[in-house]
């Protein structure tokens, strides 16, 4: 039996040549064979391979049928849900790598502002240790020069002090060696040993008093002369420079016995 899509195309004495002749070009819509420009469209007969033929026929029916049509939408929805899988797990890769990335600028930052603080923290103590070594070299320093200071003082003050001995010690021999030649000249064995005649006493000092000598005076009293010592009237030698002193002739002697 003939399929009932070729009945009336091909006679039905032609049968037994269809199995050996091949379809045109314009009936299958295949291109056109190599040699066949020569044929005999009226002679020649084509081969049609009608299990292909029916299957192609049926896969395009399928093709378009609702099931096919369903299935094609869910592996597009399956591909379409893969695909978004896909990008939110690259997304979250992404979020990932930059969340990782800031935290290990967060931690270099950090790191950065540990080492700046302990640098500051270094130069303070470096800067605290100079100012205390310059506040130390400079209390050592004043110290050594008030040491000095006093040292020079007290050497100047001890020769100072040297000088005025040797000054007083000098005067002390000249005012002696006066002295004593005052006693001598005038009959005194010592200074406090007085003078006796006619019942009146008198001492070294009164005498000098009534001689209005004030450099013998002074040369007295540097010797030890005792300035309270009183003559045979009861005058000490500075009652005595008062009562003679006319209109300040005694005033050196009473200025050194004062």
């Amino acid at each position: 039996l003939k399929p009932f899509w070729l009945k009336g195309i091909f006679p039905h004495h032609s049968s037994n040549r269809l199995a050996s002749r091949s379809l045109t070009p314009a009936v299958m819509g295949q291109s056109e064979c190599k040699g066949c420009s020569t044929s005999d469209a009226t002679t020649d007969t084509v081969k049609v391979n009608v299990g292909v033929t029916l299957l192609a026929g049926e896969a395009g029916a399928a093709k378009t049928s609702p099931k096919h049509q369903a299935a094609e939408e869910q592996l597009q929805c399956r591909e379409e849900e893969v695909k978004e899988k896909q990008l939110q797990k690259k997304h979250e890769e992404e979020e990932e790598c930059r969340r990782q990335e800031a935290e290990e600028q967060q931690r270099l930052e950090r790191e950065r502002a540990e080492e700046q603080l302990r640098l500051e923290h270094v130069r303070a103590a470096e800067a605290q240790a100079r100012e205390e070594q310059r506040l130390r070299e400079e209390a050592e320093f004043a110290e050594r020069e008030a040491a000095e200071r006093v040292a020079g003082a007290e050497a100047t003050r001890r020769a100072e002090d040297e000088r005025k001995r040797a000054a007083e010690e000098q005067a002390r021999k000249e005012a002696q060696e006066k002295v004593d030649l005052f006693l001598k000249a005038k009959g005194f064995k010592t200074m406090s040993m007085p003078r006796t005649s006619c019942f009146t006493a008198s001492y070294p000092l009164h005498v000098a008093v009534q001689e209005n000598n004030a450099g013998l005076v002074s040369a007295l009293l540097l010797s030890g002369a005792d300035k309270k010592v009183k003559n045979s009237t009861g005058k000490t030698p500075l009652e005595a420079a008062e009562k003679l002193n006319k209109k300040g002739s005694h005033a050196a002697v009473i200025v050194a016995l004062a």
